[in-house]
């Protein structure tokens, strides 16, 4: 809506514009807004959206109003008592007879103890946060990891179709040389074929595969080679056309199965960001292979330092420090300061003949507990030490843990490196083949079983370059996240 205000201005300055002019042009950019969504922009909506998400972060603010909870005094105790006797309600004193007393004492405990348990639920509380950093994370990741898998799956089945229009041309080729009856056609006709029929490498360089082609790659190859013994004489066209009948069946049956597999992951991935399922998703047209986020040194410091299960146990040992701390304080005395007031009135001496006292009195109050049962006191810290060490050794586990997953993705990155480098030459190497042999098949000089055979390879080579870009895309973004930041 923003670059409709910016050209509204200049619509008024060209009256002779057609109307239906403007409604395109307006149309053109509503639907280029629309279509705008990238992914990172999907990773702010789920951020904003996630319910888990939202719960954990809704939990680390639970975990602070703990903080005040812990550094708070203990409630005042306030007291109030009075008299009960035959004569009535008071009691005869020197100072009079007293009617009643009202105290309050509040208990103080020992000097930066509660300083400690402050820092120990602050710690309790950047814990949480810790989590829910983790968990922020990993959403990122599956994020990212379901709409790369989507992004296979289109690109999948646009060489699925591809192919279709490709054997379609190599069909029609197949019947003119059943209807002519003659072994080869025009060199015109073949060199297009040809050309339109097998994508450039260049062109092919960002695509792979799903992990059910190499099956049915081989499963074709098997059924084309079974009906290859049926080539013989003037019939032999017509086989060809039959096996290419049947291998368009198969690319039919294959682009079913992705249409179907396309759904669940677009549920997922609404459901990620929290919105309705039947919501479109804008995929990206070409992926490039990924390079590391940055030098090997710096992502090890980055695991070992960033990832927010490190900070957490981190944040657990200041805890225990601060618990053993408020552990050892616990066993000082408590301090009470207090204050009574008494109420008396006036008592009547007979000796004297006249009223006697009868001032109401202010007294001050001290007390103080005596911690002496020491083995709770003791168990206490012991307890803490040990929830120290705990943590300690949670933290380097949790290091050698997240290096060694750390190693496994290398590994996967450097082997993803070579098989697209592998991948690359052999779709180069089957694309010149299968240009040769079209134009000896126009000749009748060539196979055709040869060149479906070629082509299945062609394209199980295509599908293996999508896959190992997109896994290559995911195993980046596991280091992104074992890095513990949220995108590069």
């Amino acid at each position: 809506m923003n670059r409709l205000k910016t050209i509204s201005p200049n619509i008024h300055q060209y009256p002779r514009i057609s109307k239906n002019f403007l409604r395109v042009l307006v149309l053109m950019l509503l639907c280029s807004g629309a279509n705008a969504q990238s992914l990172e922009e999907y990773l702010t909506l789920a951020g904003q959206n996630n319910s888990y998400l939202k719960a954990k972060y809704t939990e680390y603010y639970s975990a602070l109003e703990r903080v005040p909870q812990a550094g708070g005094l203990p409630d005042p105790q306030l007291s109030f008592n009075f008299f009960v006797g035959r004569d009535g309600l008071y009691m005869d004193r020197f100072m009079g007879q007293q009617l009643a007393e009202l105290s309050m004492m509040q208990m103080f405990p020992w000097f930066g103890s509660l300083d400690a348990a402050k820092n120990e639920v602050t710690y309790m509380a950047q814990m949480k946060f810790a989590s829910f950093q983790e968990a922020r994370i990993n959403l990122y990741h599956d994020v990212r990891s379901t709409w790369y898998k989507l992004y296979q799956v289109e690109q999948e089945l646009k060489l699925l179709e591809q192919e279709k229009n490709i054997l379609k041309s190599y069909e029609q080729l197949a019947l003119t040389r059943f209807k002519t009856g003659t072994s080869g056609t025009s060199a015109a006709m073949s060199t297009n074929t040809a050309s339109a029929a097998t994508p450039s490498p260049s062109a092919s360089g960002n695509m792979g595969s799903m992990g059910m082609s190499n099956s049915t790659s081989a499963t074709a190859a098997t059924s084309t080679s079974g009906m290859g013994g049926m080539q013989g004489g003037s019939s032999g066209s017509m086989v060809d056309v039959l096996l290419i009948q049947l291998q368009l069946k198969e690319l039919d049956s294959r682009i079913d199965i992705l249409k179907a597999l396309r759904k669940p992951l677009e549920t997922r991935f609404n459901n990620l960001l929290n919105r309705a399922s039947a919501e479109p998703i804008v995929i990206a047209d070409t992926l490039q292979p990924a390079p590391l986020p940055t030098s090997l040194s710096i992502i090890q410091d980055s695991v070992i330092q960033n990832h927010p299960m490190v900070k957490m146990y981190a944040y657990d040992e200041k805890a225990r420090e601060a618990q053993q701390r408020m552990a050892t304080l616990m066993g000082r005395p408590m301090i009470g300061v207090g204050l009574s007031y008494m109420i008396f009135r006036p008592r009547y001496d007979e000796m004297l003949m006249e009223n006697m006292g009868g001032e109401n009195m202010f007294m001050p109050m001290v007390t103080m507990t005596l911690p002496i049962y020491r083995k709770k006191y003791t168990s206490q810290r012991k307890e803490a030490e040990y929830l120290h060490q705990s943590a300690t050794q949670n933290k380097e586990a949790a290091k050698l843990d997240l290096l060694t997953e750390l190693e496994n993705l290398l590994n996967e990155y450097e082997n993803s490196n070579r098989r697209l480098a592998l991948l690359n030459d052999q779709i180069i190497i089957t694309d010149q083949a299968i240009r040769l042999m079209t134009t000896s098949y126009s000749t009748g000089s060539s196979n055709l079983e040869d060149i479906l055979r070629m082509r299945q390879s062609l394209l199980n080579y295509q599908q293996q370059q999508v896959s190992s870009i997109t896994e290559q895309h995911i195993i980046i973004s596991g280091i992104t996240k074992l890095m513990g930041i949220e995108s590069l």
